[in-house]
């Protein structure tokens, strides 16, 4: 069928679509294709010759599948047809319903100088072609949609797009009828629902009783049952405090790197959507600006930081003796659990059961197949936090890695304060030593599989894969961050150290050491590693001290204001905006990578890219998984805060 689009742009103008498929019937006439679906074209062909207007569906068929758009040579690969019209279709007296079939084009080199003489002589496609196969450097390959009936399967739909003597052949290819864009409800949507609705009712009447049951006690079932009051936990989360803390800054360094990640994430997956021109994405990737956005991952190192080193300061600032009995310790898990799972359920849940009735597009089988699919597969080891090990390729809420790390390294939080208490100096040198041994397990990873130090570059020695399974998943190699927010927690407990004397001279060297630091790993590997040559040495100590060397430049920022020496920065990081915002980063965090693909795969026409747009995008992704978070915070993470808290005190 792709055949037939490279012939359009020479023959359609002429003889005209119709006209075409009608010459070319004997095409569809192979083994390949099967039985019925050559009978459904055999009607195709048919309807195309009728002249009854009111049953036009093999025209309507050809309207909304791809033709050749403006703008190739500009890489305008996001064509998608007309989804809509194509799902829409059905004939009654034919017995016919539109199927809509999205394939990734791939092309062939090697078959792109032995062509026929159509190619030879049109030396626009031969451009394309060459184009194409010559490694164009975007994100995804270019796609073309085709509306086709409903008994051809998708093997069927593959031999149409394809046409192996141009060197062309389609893979990834995905069919959607009415029945997938408007699906009935499945066994597990209904106990999906019906999950929700229970959790709905009982927020409803805890909130009735908070509100008009005036004789209230302390009972546990009272307390219990008022957890879940909207009216409660809405004033809670909604007010702020003016309460003094020396480790107010943590509010703005929270929110800012939220901000960064949904930058990250909304720059990654708008530039691998269905996009009109791909080359100022090209070009976009190529220039300085861009590392700011393609190294928003730093900020899930910051996220490590500030884990372990409330962990850390939360223990000893509350306590005079380490209690480690196992009855403490077990409460010391259980309060992580409880404080974590209940929001990231409600993703898993949504995501299993739901997801495939919040929307539709010509890409959204994607959102299917792998939010919905993993999920349903590995929604235990989801909320477990072992999915970085166990099913790396297939992780439910895929961006929870940074949960599995989080969670895996605080099982070893109470040996850690232990050794902190009676055994200081021991261990802050095993710690370091584990900082050490974690960055040398980093660079043996990228060294032994020739990692790319920038992530997402075009010019990537290896696959994103390996990138992904060997280094960036990782707890072991990821582990760095939150050691160094330990050891940072530890030392801003020790009265000493907090009231240790800096000159001048020195507050203001380590600021301007701080800031360098910090440009330098997000702006750094701009000039050095984004290069067709590879450096094996250079990406390797790169990808091996960027973090713990941004890690300890945030490190001095978070000390520094705790210690009176923050100044400005202290102030804007303290703001009272941060510290409200600061109440939804979790639940933020969870949902807004699944509201960007819903947003983004939902799409039935290509976007453009740019950066005002990008901005545009961020702001409203923003909005929507705020607008989220907050009904998250208020039906999973308050009610089982106040809970955690009634039954372990």
């Amino acid at each position: 069928m792709i055949a037939v689009l490279v012939l359009l742009l020479s023959s359609a103008f002429c003889t005209g679509y119709s006209r075409f498929f009608r010459e070319n019937a004997p095409v569809w006439k192979t083994n390949t294709i099967s039985p019925q679906c050559q009978n459904s074209l055999d009607l195709f062909v048919m309807n195309l010759n009728a002249t009854n207007e009111d049953n036009t569906w093999a025209l309507r068929m050809l309207d909304a599948s791809s033709k050749i758009p403006v703008g190739l040579l500009y890489y305008n690969f996001g064509e998608l047809g007309n989804f809509k019209e194509c799902v829409e279709i059905e004939s009654a007296t034919d017995h016919v319903a539109g199927k809509y079939c999205l394939g990734n084009i791939e092309v062939n080199s090697t078959a792109i100088d032995d062509q026929s003489v159509f190619i030879k002589n049109h030396m626009f496609m031969k451009i394309l072609l060459t184009k194409l196969a010559g490694g164009v450097k975007t994100k995804g390959n270019p796609t073309l949609a085709i509306c086709i009936p409903d008994n051809c399967t998708e093997g069927d739909a593959k031999q149409l797009m394809s046409n192996p003597q141009l060197g062309i052949d389609v893979q990834s290819v995905m069919c959607q009828t009415a029945g997938n864009v408007y699906p009935e409800l499945t066994t597990e949507a209904v106990a999906g629902l019906s999950v929700l609705s229970v959790i709905i009712v009982v927020v409803m009447i805890s909130t009735i009783f908070d509100l008009f049951y005036t004789k209230k006690s302390a009972t546990v079932h009272h307390q219990l049952l008022l957890a879940f009051s909207l009216y409660t936990n809405g004033k809670k989360v909604f007010e702020t405090s003016r309460r003094p803390s020396n480790l107010s800054c943590l509010d703005g360094i929270k929110v800012i790197s939220m901000f960064w990640i949904i930058i990250l994430h909304t720059y990654s997956v708008y530039s691998s959507g269905p996009v009109s021109n791909a080359i100022d994405i090209v070009n976009f990737t190529d220039s300085l600006i861009s590392m700011v956005f393609i190294n928003g991952d730093l900020a899930c190192d910051t996220f490590l930081l500030v884990g372990g080193l409330l962990v850390t300061y939360v223990f000893f600032k509350r306590k005079n003796d380490v209690d480690m009995s196992v009855a403490s310790i077990f409460k010391h898990y259980i309060h992580r659990y409880i404080r974590l799972t209940p929001a990231l359920a409600g993703v898993v849940l949504v995501s299993a059961t739901l997801l495939r009735y919040l929307g539709s597009g010509p890409k959204w089988p994607y959102i299917v197949n792998s939010f919905e699919g993993f999920c349903k597969t590995y929604w235990w080891s989801a909320i477990l936090y072992i999915q970085n090990e166990l099913n790396v390729d297939k992780m439910c809420v895929g961006h929870s890695w940074y949960l599995n790390i989080d969670m895996q390294l605080y099982i070893f939080s109470p040996l850690i304060f232990w050794l902190l208490r009676n055994r200081v100096r021991t261990g802050i040198v095993i710690l370091i030593f584990t900082i050490l041994l974690s960055m040398a397990v980093s660079f043996i990873r990228a060294f032994d599989n020739e990692l790319s130090g920038v992530k997402s570059t075009y010019y990537q020695k290896s696959s994103s894969d390996a990138y992904m399974n060997t280094y960036y998943l990782k707890t072991e190699t990821r582990a760095a961050p939150w050691l160094i927010g330990v050891i940072l927690g530890y030392f801003l407990t020790k009265k000493e150290l907090m009231e240790a004397k800096l000159s001048k001279k020195i507050v203001i060297a380590m600021w301007l050491l701080s800031a360098t630091v910090l440009l330098t790993c997000v702006l750094g590997g701009h000039s050095t590693l984004r290069r067709p040559e590879y450096f094996k040495l250079q990406n390797s100590f790169y990808i091996t001290l960027v973090r713990p060397a941004f890690v300890l430049a945030v490190a001095w920022i978070i000390w520094a204001c705790a210690t009176n020496r923050g100044g400005l920065v202290n102030a804007l990081l303290s703001l009272p905006i941060f510290q409200f915002l600061n109440k939804f980063i979790y639940s933020m965090y969870l949902v807004h990578v699944t509201a960007l693909y819903m947003i983004v795969f939902a799409y039935k026409t290509p976007i453009y890219f740019n950066v005002f747009n990008l901005a545009y995008w961020f702001w409203g992704i923003f909005m929507c998984s705020f607008g989220l978070s907050i009904i998250w915070v208020l039906i999973f993470e308050s009610p089982m805060i106040a809970i955690e808290k009634i039954l372990l005190g």
